[in-house]
């Protein structure tokens, strides 16, 4: 399995404080079934210092040397009209260097300037993926402006917690819906401590075999992600 979202870099965000509970949850990562985590911790300018995250994942990743997986850097990035000016030229935010890059709503409204920032990464060949849209009030209330991003050209990546219930049932139903209707294209631990591992991953994966099929929950934890790392030919995900 691969995780394309988790806050496992210690020191830098509302993850893990110090570098033993980074290594807690790489253990339990690891015992999930996960061969590749995309770290991704938070950006947002002015806010989140990149040079200690910078710093903190190359700590990490030379303590996971002898270690069964293989960690690489993203970011999550909070949804800001300024992101295609950041992204000019660069891959600085991107998920492993890749074109594509994980974006974050705030969770009660949807800013107006969504869709021209999504139009504009578009026209830069990035791929914006929406981190847990099924969290978002505002998409709960209003399915017709989350089609809207995904009509855009928008992947969607859901969290393992939210399938299993830990958000309460309407995170749970509105999720199981985007995956009846084959609207996600990732499912990740969005991991803060070593429990969403060791609780929530492998449930999620079950329940996703048991509401659609194994070969799909296969697709959401591994196949859509091993396409998005190796970037093949700009190939992006299609609905099946």
């Amino acid at each position: 399995m691969i995780d394309v979202h988790s806050h496992i870099i210690f020191g830098v965000d509302d993850g893990p404080s110090i570098v033993d509970e980074s290594l807690r949850m790489i253990e339990k990562a690891i015992k999930a079934g996960i061969k590749v985590v995309i770290a991704t911790p938070h950006f947002q300018k002015d806010l989140f210092e990149t040079e200690r995250i910078i710093e903190n994942y190359h700590k990490l990743y030379y303590r996971i040397a002898n270690f069964d997986l293989t960690l690489l850097l993203g970011y999550e990035v909070f949804m800001n009209p300024i992101i295609p000016d950041l992204l000019a030229g660069s891959t600085d935010l991107t998920m492993n260097g890749s074109r594509y890059i994980l974006i974050e709503l705030p969770f009660d409204v949807m800013p107006a300037y969504t869709y021209e920032t999504v139009f504009k990464l578009q026209l830069s060949n990035m791929v914006p993926i929406i981190a847990h849209p099924e969290r978002i009030r505002y998409f709960v209330k209003n399915f017709y402006a989350f089609l809207n991003l995904v009509e855009r050209g928008c992947l969607i990546q859901i969290d393992a917690a939210s399938v299993i219930g830990v958000y309460g049932r309407q995170v749970k139903e509105f999720a199981k819906r985007l995956i009846k209707m084959n609207m996600v294209h990732f499912v990740a631990s969005d991991a803060h401590y070593a429990e969403d591992y060791e609780k929530w991953y492998s449930n999620a994966y079950l329940k996703i075999s048991q509401w659609k099929s194994e070969e799909y929950a296969d697709e959401l934890f591994s196949k859509n992600a091993k396409v998005m790392l190796n970037d093949l030919k700009g190939k992006v995900f299609e609905f099946t």
